[in-house]
């Protein structure tokens, strides 16, 4: 791991270390205010935030369950889940109007603790996909994505810079 001037430690993964980048990018000199604002029905920085961290941290339990378990979990995917795992994956189109999984639903943490747990559910989860890779080796199905099916480790680490892309727009949009 690195270190990045006035932060935490910062992934080694040059996908993950992006996604940290451009939250702290996005989330740079935000007001209290700022961080609860949106329009009705839809969610502000600070629940995107909490959603992104969220989403890490379920994979890095994920990953330490296979590590702990001592063998990959994850399954072939359906044609349809390849195609849009291809998508997001390779080209790096995240859709909009997807449902989030209930587990990375928002609960309501402040933005700066939604930005923390972010911050370290991140170097948490490139810690354990380099024991993933190293351990089960690079091609490897180790887990599965709830609606996408079995990924590699490359494809977690390019699938949470996709995602965290994709949000820290949504970020952009509310503060612009």
């Amino acid at each position: 791991m690195t270190m990045v001037a006035g932060s935490l430690t910062a992934p080694a993964d040059p996908h993950l270390r992006r996604a940290l980048q451009a939250i702290d990018t996005a989330t740079a000199g935000l007001a209290p205010d700022a961080w609860t604002t949106a329009p009705p029905g839809r969610w502000n920085s600070a629940q995107i935030v909490e959603h992104l961290g969220k989403a890490y941290g379920r994979t890095v339990y994920i990953l330490e369950k296979c590590l702990a378990d001592g063998l990959p979990k994850g399954r072939p995917a359906s044609w349809r889940q390849r195609l849009f795992t291809t998508l997001i994956v390779d080209v790096g189109y995240f859709p909009s109007g997807v449902q989030a999984p209930a587990m990375t639903i928002p609960e309501g943490l402040s933005g700066r603790d939604a930005l923390a747990s972010a911050r370290q559910a991140l170097i948490e989860l490139d810690a354990a996909a380099a024991q993933c890779a190293a351990r089960f080796g690079p091609r490897v199905l180790v887990a599965n994505h709830p609606m996408l099916g079995g990924f590699t480790v490359r494809q977690w680490r390019r699938f949470h810079w996709a995602h965290t892309r994709h949000h820290v727009k949504q970020i952009a949009r509310l503060q612009a």
